[in-house]
């Protein structure tokens, strides 16, 4: 019996390491899911840009990906993020298709 003890007590801060990494695992991927008091409803907020990123990263392309990652790098102050999605948007698309708010945008960045 002593024996057992002792090594669920040795066995204790592996469990508890290994239940934190499992949990920490688990919460990343989760998504965030609130409670809207007013209105009584749930609702899940969604990271896009990190969901986007995963698309893109697959190899899937497309003009609306391309150019939303390249202005919320762009609003959020990572140009070397911003300029890598827009080098791809306007290597792959034409002008006509690029809103004029992402083309202003590339050319800040490209000075």
């Amino acid at each position: 019996m002593k024996k057992t003890l002792n090594s669920l007590k040795n066995n204790l801060p592996l469990f508890f390491s290994l239940a934190f990494i499992f949990s920490s695992i688990i919460n990343t991927y989760s998504q965030t899911v609130q409670y809207d008091s007013i209105n009584k409803q749930k609702f899940v907020l969604i990271d896009v840009h990190k969901t986007y990123e995963r698309i893109a990263n697959k190899g899937y392309e497309s003009l609306e990906i391309y150019e939303f990652l390249g202005n919320y790098y762009y609003e959020n102050n990572n140009l070397k993020k911003s300029k890598l999605y827009f080098d791809k948007l306007f290597g792959k698309y034409s002008i006509s298709q690029i809103s004029s708010k992402s083309i202003e945008r590339y050319k800040l960045i490209r000075k």
